[in-house]
């Protein structure tokens, strides 16, 4: 409820929505008085329409301001609004539960002369009169205003002739024409007729001009009586929904109409389409839409039923076991039961037999006359036991488990037992068990027990090979190696153990008379793992590497009385020790232009030097590394160099990333075939080169070589395809001819040791140069062409390249 208050001097005034309107004028008997001529009477009243203030101008000779600004007829008044009348300042405030209205004198100047005031004596004497017509004044402006604002709307009804009214707001609600005068608001709608429910409608009437509201009245209940041939019980369902066949209907208000009429199987029901359902214990279920007419009338449904069973007679043998359909215990057998149309799961139970269980289908009106059923007698309980257990059980030819075995069979009649075990003779016997009853009665216990014991076979075995290695069967110890040993015949896991090897698993068969020898050879774990280990491993660019094993010590560089030989070539006696992968090819272009795609090779000088099958040259010692961090980085291996002081260095201890094959590894692999010979040449031990045997500098090179082979021609001025010619014995390409290849080794001359023994050598830790080994398209002299040629640069060069190694990933 809003508060309304008035503020005048020190004065203040709680008025309420009955005082309205507020009246301001000269007349001495308005709520808020202003100076200026009696005569002048109200000038203006504020009203309260809807809970909003409206100022109505009445006397349009008396200047008025609202907000400073000339007015004139009617104004809705909001919050902060101020009003200026003669010598009052009236301002508003207006919140969501308070009104207050502040009235202030602006001005004293116009106070009424003595003739005004003998004039007001004059006029008081008819106040009756004053007040009898600004009380009619105000009824003619409420209803134009009421006329001016209201909105014509047409309420429209189905049927059209239904009773109408409409409750709500503050003006009474008249209707012309068909059409009701409504303020804009909210309304009640009221509306009935003879046949229909009486309901109501809340409206809201808006801004619009004409506005049309459709209301459909809804028919009373129709009276439904529901009959059946023959009389019988049926299930109703209304749209679906199961509803108690005595309907006390859809409707609330008519539930007591309805029980006191008692209707048997019907009641009311709501007018219109509805779908009904009656389902019987018996017959097929009635399925209809029905027109219920509603307004009171009755209506008679009958329905003709048709049988939906059939005649079913069960019967077993022995007779008297208990006959279930779909879960429920219909009798004993035998039976003639009145079953349903359609599939029933038919249920046999008795005493002292097994359970039965089939489904039946039926077809109404289809009598059926089943077959008696033959009720099997409950399984006897047997307990098969051998020695030892383990022992396969076949129960007429049909594998039942291993023992020892609890099993169940069918009594009375014969049964195959069969029980076989790997290294002992089959057991085979008929045996036919007593019911269980019997069983009980003769021998207190539920089971019959079938004990057996297997007879073992044996096989000879001979044992040879790493004497003193101990022969494990099942956990337990049964010789060392030599040895001739008698074991069961049957598949076996033998471990064969010894201290300093590896342990080995053999799948051993003794064989009853036939005589096995067996060959035992230990491995130790470096063997075991160079064992393990792939022969072959591809990049992920492709390219295949070989695995090379380590071997005994060698001599790298050559005698001081070799042919060719140079002062760098100081013999030393190494040895490998580690396995590694190499590169069976050099890089070629296009593996490394998938790393540094802008690399040339030097087309600038042989166009023929950038083919993509051709290996990749003009490259730095640095380049290569960077690329064999690059390929380590491609397939998640650490990258086997760091930097160091701004060079990179290979990282000791050396990992399994990519890498340059070392000096040592270089000539094992080339010069010493891996262990499998040495050799002075990449054709053999002597001059000429052979034919076909290498890219050198060859007779097609004269055009720009001033040295070549004479009467040696390979076909390729410059570099060839990787692979083009024969491989050596391990299958590696090109370590001679072709191009030169960059190694990890810093160059140093070694001083001359064929008495100490370096395993794996790396080269210095520092140096200013690295070392190039093998020879090159652009060789043709006896020095360049040995194995034992070594050579070193700081830059790139049109006739050097690079293949790259690794270790393997299980040795670390």
């Amino acid at each position: 409820m809003t508060i309304i208050n008035i503020h005048e001097g020190n004065q203040t005034r709680k008025i309420s929505s009955d005082n309205f309107p507020i009246t301001i004028g000269t007349d001495l008997n308005s709520d808020i008085l202003i100076v200026g001529s009696l005569s002048l009477g109200i000038a203006m009243i504020i009203d309260l329409i809807d809970d909003r203030l409206v100022l109505q101008k009445i006397n349009p000779s008396i200047d008025t301001k609202v907000n400073n600004e000339e007015f004139s007829g009617n104004y809705w008044i909001k919050n902060d609004d101020e009003l200026v009348v003669s010598d009052k300042r009236v301002q508003f405030q207006i919140s969501t539960n308070q009104i207050i209205i502040n009235v202030d004198n602006i001005s004293i100047e116009d106070q009424p002369t003595q003739f005004q005031k003998r004039q007001s004596e004059s006029i008081f004497q008819k106040k009756a009169f004053q007040r009898a017509a600004i009380g009619v004044f105000f009824l003619v402006g409420y209803f134009l205003f009421y006329l001016f604002t209201s909105k014509a709307v047409e309420i429209r009804t189905m049927p059209a002739d239904a009773k109408v009214s409409v409750s709500g707001g503050f003006f009474p609600h008249l209707k012309i024409s068909g059409r009701f005068l409504l303020r804009p608001g909210e309304y009640r709608a009221d509306y009935s007729r003879s046949g229909y429910i009486p309901n109501s409608l809340d409206i809201t009437i808006t801004k619009e001009s004409s506005q049309v509201i459709d209301i459909k009245l809804r028919k009373t209940p129709g009276i439904v009586r529901f009959i059946t041939r023959p009389d019988v019980v049926y299930e109703l369902y209304l749209e679906g929904k199961r509803t108690a066949p005595f309907i006390c209907a859809d409707m609330e208000m008519y539930q007591e109409e309805c029980k006191k009429r008692g209707f048997p199987f019907g009641g009311l029901l709501e007018s219109g389409t509805r779908d009904v359902e009656l389902r019987f214990e018996k017959h097929f279920p009635i399925k209809e839409q029905l027109i219920i007419n509603g307004m009171g009338e009755e209506q008679e449904f009958i329905f003709d039923l048709k049988p939906a069973w059939a005649d079913v007679q069960i019967d077993t043998k022995p007779s008297g076991a208990e006959i279930f359909i779909d879960g429920k215990n219909v009798g004993l057998a035998p039976l003639d039961l009145d079953i349903i149309e359609g599939q029933h799961a038919l249920e046999i139970k008795k005493n002292g037999f097994k359970d039965f269980s089939t489904e039946i289908t039926v077809k109404a009106k289809e009598n059926i006359i089943l077959e008696p059923f033959n009720l099997n007698l409950i399984d006897s309980k047997l307990n098969i036991i051998s020695y030892p257990k383990g022992a396969s059980v076949n129960i007429d030819s049909i594998y039942r488990g291993l023992t020892p075995l609890e099993l169940e069979l069918e009594p009375i009649i014969s049964h195959t037992i069969s029980l076989s075990k790997p290294g002992f003779k089959t057991i085979s016997e008929n045996i036919t068990l007593d019911t269980q009853e019997e069983i009980l009665k003769e021998t207190n216990i539920e089971y019959v027990e079938f004990e057996r014991e297997l007879k073992p076979i044996y096989g000879m075995m001979n044992f040879l090979g790493t004497p003193g290695a101990n022969l494990i069967l099942e956990d337990k110890k049964i010789g060392m190696v030599p040895i001739n040993i008698d074991l069961l015949s049957k598949k076996q896991l033998l471990l064969i153990e010894k201290e300093g090897y590896v342990t080995e698993e053999l799948i051993i068969n003794p064989t009853l008379g036939y005589e096995q020898t067996i060959a035992i050879n230990l491995m130790t774990p470096e063997e075991a793992t160079l064992a393990a280990l792939p022969n072959k491993i591809k990049t992920t660019q492709g390219l295949d590497m070989r695995l090379i094993y380590p071997g005994n010590e060698f001599v790298m560089g050559a005698p001081r009385r070799d042919q060719g030989r140079k002062t760098n070539e100081t013999e030393r006696l190494v040895k490998i020790t580690r396995p590694f992968y190499v590169g069976i090819t050099e890089v070629s272009n296009k593996e490394f232009r998938e790393f540094e795609p802008k690399h040339t090779s030097g087309a600038e000088v042989f166009r023929e030097l950038s083919n993509n099958m051709h290996p990749t040259v003009m490259v730095s010692w640095q380049q290569a590394v960077e690329y064999c961090n690059w390929l380590s980085i491609q397939e998640s291996l650490e990258p086997a160099y760091e930097i160091k002081k701004g060079k990179y260095e290979l990282k000791r201890p050396v990992g399994n990333g990519y890498r340059l094959l070392t000096e040592a590894e270089w000539e094992w692999l080339s010069r010493f075939n891996g262990g499998g010979g040495e050799q002075k040449y990449p054709w053999g031990d002597s001059m000429p080169v052979a034919e076909e045997s290498g890219n050198y500098a060859d007779e097609s090179a004269e055009v720009f070589m001033s040295n070549t082979l004479g009467q040696y021609w390979d076909g390729y001025p410059v570099t060839s395809p990787n692979g083009k010619f024969k491989a050596n014995s391990l299958g590696i390409f090109d370590l001679g001819g072709n191009v030169a290849e960059w190694v990890n080794d810093y160059y140093k001359v070694y001083p001359r040791d064929l008495k100490n023994i370096v395993s794996d050598p790396l080269g210095p830790l520092e140096g200013s140069s690295k070392v190039i080994k093998g020879s090159s398209w652009r060789h043709s002299s006896i020095s360049a062409l040995r194995y034992s040629f070594r050579d070193h640069a700081v830059t790139s060069r049109l006739d050097v390249g690079f293949r790259i190694a690794r270790y393997s990933d299980r040795i670390e």
